[in-house]
């Protein structure tokens, strides 16, 4: 029985109609009165996550047109989980399906910047994790380099996107006014110290990350990354990784043990 009341209120919530879930009683307030206070105060409560969330994509659509798309989508996506930081990662396919709509303002850049911004509290609030000292790899023989598996640091996340988000992003945090225009960027952006850290890929550079991510070794990787980039600079790429502390770990298959 509680289950379904649960149910029942938590789709009644979020309606647009004038349902009443069972079990709501009235007083000196009629219970339909009480329970729309209630709904307002969800809806609002997950609008201001997504504001939150997603200040400079706010910035970049103005404010009302922001809140309109956030309405827009709360009604049409609940929590999945009982967790507001974890609320609004669909939001970035709300805002390109609504930019697609020609009966919308949205900006067909708005999705992509949103996708940074959501990459970026992922990163920020991600586990914390060792990164790769670069002493580490270079006290190794050379002739295994080829047999490493480097594994990602746990805040990385790599974007593709159609507009440069990066440049939106950091244009919109200085109050600068904006006018998007199509240019594809690939970004990466990672957490391996107090504050985020994010910058922009070549295209060998992010078909190796890629290919390290997914488990291939770093003969591969950087196959790979030639292939997509030809004078692709294997050494001075990892070396600037290590730097920014892009990898948490590498195994060394020759080896005894993962570091």
């Amino acid at each position: 029985m509680l289950r379904d009341l649960q149910a029942a209120m938590r789709r009644e919530l979020l309606s647009t109609g004038t349902g009443l879930p069972p079990g709501v009683i009235g007083d000196a307030i009629p219970a339909s009165v009480r329970f729309a206070i209630h709904a307002n105060n969800v809806v609002g409560s997950l609008v201001a996550a997504l504001v939150a969330a997603f200040p400079m994509t706010a910035r970049l659509l103005g404010q009302p047109s922001f809140r309109t798309e956030a309405f827009r989508f709360v009604r049409r996506h609940p929590p999945r989980v009982p967790q507001l930081l974890a609320y609004g990662d669909r939001f970035p396919d709300h805002l390109d399906r609504k930019a697609a709509d020609c009966s919308t303002a949205v900006s067909p850049a708005a999705a992509d910047l949103a996708r940074f911004e959501w990459a970026w509290n992922a990163a920020y609030f991600a586990a914390d994790a060792p990164f790769l000292d670069v002493a580490a790899v270079r006290a190794l023989p050379v002739e295994r380099y080829p047999t490493l598996r480097l594994a990602l640091h746990p805040s990385a996340h790599l974007l593709t996107c159609a507009y440069p988000a990066l440049e939106l992003w950091s244009a919109l945090r200085r109050g600068e006014s904006v006018v998007p225009a199509v240019q594809r960027q690939d970004v990466l952006i990672v957490r391996p110290l107090l504050e985020v850290q994010s910058a922009t890929l070549g295209r060998g550079e992010l078909t190796l990350l890629m290919a390290l991510s997914a488990g291939a070794n770093l003969a591969h990787a950087a196959m790979a990354a030639s292939e997509t980039e030809p004078g692709f600079d294997l050494k001075g790429t990892l070396l600037a990784h290590l730097q920014l502390g892009t990898f948490t770990a590498f195994t060394d298959p020759l080896g005894e043990a993962p570091l």
